[in-house]
C-alpha cells in the first residue's frame, strides 16, 4: 500500500453505491467547465417536487501549478461566499496547507477554518480548527499495512477545553472488495462491503445503527445526502450497479424499511449525462411516500 485515503473517504466505494445517482424527490442539473484561461467552473441546481424550491451554488476553482496553489470561490442561494486557499506538496512532500472562511453579507455572519494534512506511505493525517471566539479541532490518522486500514478521529471543543467526541475504524482493501466498519461515541456504528462481482456488476451492502440525521453535505455544496436508516435503530441496506454498456448503467438498492431504489443512467452524447430514480414505499404501493427525480449533468 502506498498513500492510505483519509478519514472520511474510508468506506466510499459503498457508500456512494447507495447515496450516488438517486435524487429522490428533485429535479438536478450539474453543469461543469473549463475557460481559455485554466479556471474551472461548476454549477449546481435542485428544484423541490414537494414545494418548488429552488436552490444552488456557482463554484469557481484556479490552480496555480509552479506554486502547488487552488484557489476556489463559491456563491449558494443561502447567500453565503464561500473562499478556500490551498498549497499542496510544495513545502514538504505530502503536505497541505489551507484557510477556508465563508461570510454571509445580508446578515454579517463569518467563519474561518485552518486546515492541514500530511500524508506519506502508510498513514494520513487530517486536521482543521475553527478562527472563532469558540474553536473546534477535529483531527483524523489513518494508518495502512498491505491490504489494512485503521483510522481513529476526535473532536475537541479548545475554548471549553471540552473533548466532543471520537470515531475508530477498521477496513480491508484490494482490487475487488472492500470492508468498512465504524463506531462512534459508542453507540453509532456502521459496517459495509462493496464487491466487484464483474467488470459489469458492482454489489454492496451496508448495517447501519445511529442517531439518524441528514448526513454531511455531498461534494460540491450539494445536499446531504440522505441516510439509510435512522433513529436509533439498526437498518440494512443491499444495492448493485450493472453496467449495461459502456454508456448506460442500472442502479438498485433495497432496505429492511421495504424502500426500493431504481435508477437509470445514460450517456446522451459527449459530455451530457442524464439520470432518472425513484425510491418506492413498498409497504404501501398504492398510497405510499415514493419519490421520483431527475438529473442532468453536462460537462464542456
Amino acid at each position: 500500500m502506498s498513500v492510505p485515503p483519509t478519514y472520511p473517504e474510508l468506506g466510499k466505494l459503498a457508500r456512494d453505491l447507495f447515496k450516488r445517482g438517486y435524487h429522490p424527490g428533485i429535479w438536478q442539473i450539474d453543469c461543469k467547465t473549463m475557460s481559455n484561461s485554466g479556471i474551472e467552473f461548476f454549477t449546481t441546481g435542485f428544484a423541490s417536487q414537494d414545494n418548488s424550491k429552488v436552490s444552488g451554488s456557482l463554484q469557481s476553482k484556479y490552480k496555480i501549478e509552479d506554486q502547488g496553489l487552488t484557489l476556489t470561490e463559491r456563491w449558494g442561494t443561502d447567500k453565503w461566499l464561500f473562499g478556500e486557499i490551498m498549497q499542496r506538496d510544495k513545502l514538504a512532500q505530502g503536505l497541505m496547507l489551507a484557510l477556508e472562511a465563508k461570510v454571509q453579507p445580508e446578515s454579517n455572519e463569518a467563519d474561518a477554518k485552518f486546515k492541514m494534512g500530511f500524508a506519506q506511505d502508510n498513514y494520513n493525517f487530517l486536521a482543521d480548527i475553527g478562527l472563532n471566539s469558540e474553536p473546534i479541532l477535529n483531527c483524523s490518522l489513518v494508518l495502512g499495512h498491505k491490504e489494512f486500514l485503521g483510522g481513529v478521529g476526535a473532536e475537541f471543543d479548545i475554548g471549553n477545553t471540552d473533548f466532543k467526541g471520537w470515531k475508530v475504524a477498521l477496513g480491508w482493501t484490494n482490487e475487488t472488495a472492500t470492508i468498512h466498519g465504524e463506531l462512534k461515541n459508542g453507540d453509532t456504528w456502521l459496517a459495509s462491503l462493496f464487491y466487484k462481482a464483474s467488470e459489469k456488476i458492482d454489489v454492496g451492502a451496508e448495517l447501519t445503527k445511529g442517531g439518524g440525521g441528514g448526513g454531511e453535505p455531498g461534494p460540491d455544496g450539494q445536499p446531504p445526502a440522505e441516510a439509510e436508516g435512522g433513529g436509533g435503530d439498526v437498518g440494512v441496506s443491499l444495492g448493485m450497479i450493472y453496467h449495461l454498456e459502456e454508456d448506460a448503467l442500472i442502479r438498485a438498492k433495497i432496505n429492511n424499511a421495504v424502500e426500493l431504489g431504481l435508477g437509470y443512467e445514460q450517456k446522451l452524447r459527449e459530455g451530457i449525462t442524464g439520470s432518472i430514480s425513484a425510491v418506492l414505499d413498498c409497504n404501501s404501493l398504492k398510497d405510499g411516500n415514493h419519490r421520483f427525480g431527475v438529473g442532468v449533468a453536462l460537462q464542456c
